[in-house]
């Protein structure tokens, strides 16, 4: 495991979170078959869950037979995720990074990418360094599915405090102290236009966007 060299990252909530309330996430998205499904098409081998927290799709991608990345900001999410690929005799690299600053890897080296609800914890500068470099860390003809809330519900709004325009940090809650940007479908197809966007989809009862991101062959 690589440690994480920006010195906010022993401070960072998530960190706080997986320390306090351990394996907080323990069922799989719906997304992750149909993440699962289209990396079988492509025939993808190495693929990275970006931001994978305590590890559940770590270990589900692996089970299926890809060679998994998991990479998160948080030392005990990460450790988290080894002691479940470890009860499920599974096996994964894992990383530890911060996606608001340059990742880990060389250039086109992965061949599929799957973010949920990660990469809009950051400002819009920082959440539009993680989508360039999940462009650069991509093979050519690689697919990126990433998550991002699409709206902010009024009790959000009431209970936390706009810090650029789109960007909201909760004062109360386990998110405290955690920036959230929020997207809209043209602010997300925008911010991938690097890319062959393949689809945009609203889940979660419309409150979150997904994006189906292929890196140009």
């Amino acid at each position: 495991m690589k440690k994480e060299h920006h010195s906010d990252a022993y401070n960072h909530p998530w960190e706080r979170i997986y320390t306090r309330d351990g394996r907080v996430f323990t069922d799989n998205l719906p997304a992750l078959d149909e993440v699962a499904r289209v990396f079988s098409t492509h025939q993808f081998q190495i693929v990275l869950d970006l931001g994978c927290g305590n590890g559940r799709h770590v270990v589900a991608l692996a089970s299926l037979g890809y060679q998994v990345i998991g990479l998160d900001i948080s030392r005990t999410g990460l450790y988290l995720s080894r002691e479940w690929l470890q009860e499920s005799h599974q096996l994964a690299d894992l990383i530890q990074a911060d996606t608001r600053f340059p990742l880990p890897f060389h250039d086109s080296c992965l061949d599929g990418l799957l973010s949920t609800q990660v990469i809009h914890h950051a400002l819009q500068d920082e959440v539009e360094l993680a989508i360039s470099e999940i462009y650069r860390i991509i093979k050519p003809g690689g697919l990126a599915f990433v998550t991002v809330p699409c709206r902010s519900s009024s009790r959000r709004r009431s209970s936390s405090q706009q810090i650029e325009d789109h960007t909201y940090l909760p004062l109360e809650g386990r998110e405290a102290g955690l920036p959230h940007h929020i997207f809209s479908e043209d602010r997300l197809r925008q911010a991938f236009r690097k890319f062959d966007i393949q689809e945009i989809s609203y889940r979660d009862d419309g409150r979150i966007l997904a994006i189906w991101a292929q890196k140009p062959a």
